[in-house]
């Protein structure tokens, strides 16, 4: 009887270690992390990133119309402070002075936000058109982040322009403490921003006159609750556009 060398020995057991390892990966082990090998998620309409597309369907359970459990009701206790925020352009920005004049119309995103934020924000972005000359002359749109100390104004600013914002539409942020003042006067604050509710909160800060309007409501929707804070389109030019 033949015996193997030390060093065949060896070379056998390199062997039969590799078939081992390419039979279990081909067969898989059975306990890799849900969705590890997901496939990839389809791609929006050419020309629309990813994101907004997404943003377009809405969060799961939406219904198509994009106005399951939404509520509108009188907002009592509701203060624009003076504290100085940012915009997405890097320019010092008072909401109360946003707001003199006009119909503030504000929710509450961040940009890593992985639920909400995108169909509310894309939501925004579909309000504009309906507002048509209103915006900005009449009507102040007003997102506020959740997370100032990610969201610098050059990240809302990237952010913003996926949605196609406009003049009259600001994203804003600033220090930590003087947002986190903005939100609780309005309202708007999470103390776990991954948690927050999806809120618009419409209104005239001189009248002390606020809707809010909890859940993701369609634009169809928010344009009629903006509509009620302006005159009669008989009465003044300035008006919101139908559609």
């Amino acid at each position: 009887m033949r015996f193997l060398s030390l060093g065949a020995l060896k070379a056998l057991v390199v062997i039969l270690a590799g078939a081992l390892a390419a039979a279990s990966c081909g067969r898989g082990s059975g306990s890799e992390t849900p969705g590890e090998h997901a496939a990839p998620a389809a791609a929006g309409p050419p020309g629309r990133p990813p994101d907004v597309a997404a943003a377009a369907a809405g969060p799961p359970g939406l219904s198509p119309d994009g106005a399951a459990d939404v509520r509108a009701l009188p907002a009592k206790g509701v203060e624009v402070l003076d504290e100085e925020l940012v915009d997405q352009d890097g320019r010092p920005v008072r909401l109360r002075e946003l707001a003199k004049d006009r119909v503030l119309v504000v929710n509450f995103i961040f940009t890593t936000c992985t639920t909400i934020c995108s169909p509310m924000t894309a939501i925004f972005g579909r309000l504009q058109a309906q507002l048509g000359d209103a915006l900005d002359r009449d009507v102040r749109l007003v997102s506020i982040s959740l997370d100032p100390a990610m969201d610098t104004p050059e990240r809302l600013n990237v952010y913003a322009e996926k949605f196609g914002r406009r003049n009259g539409w600001s994203f804003l942020t600033g220090r930590r403490e003087r947002v986190n003042r903005v939100l609780d006067a309005l309202g708007g604050g999470a103390p776990i921003k991954e948690r927050h509710a999806p809120i618009t909160l419409i209104g005239r800060e001189a009248e002390g006159r606020w809707t809010r309007v909890e859940g993701i409501a369609p634009p169809g929707r928010l344009a009629d609750e903006v509509r009620a804070f302006l005159p009669p389109r008989g009465a003044s030019a300035r008006s919101v556009g139908g559609g």
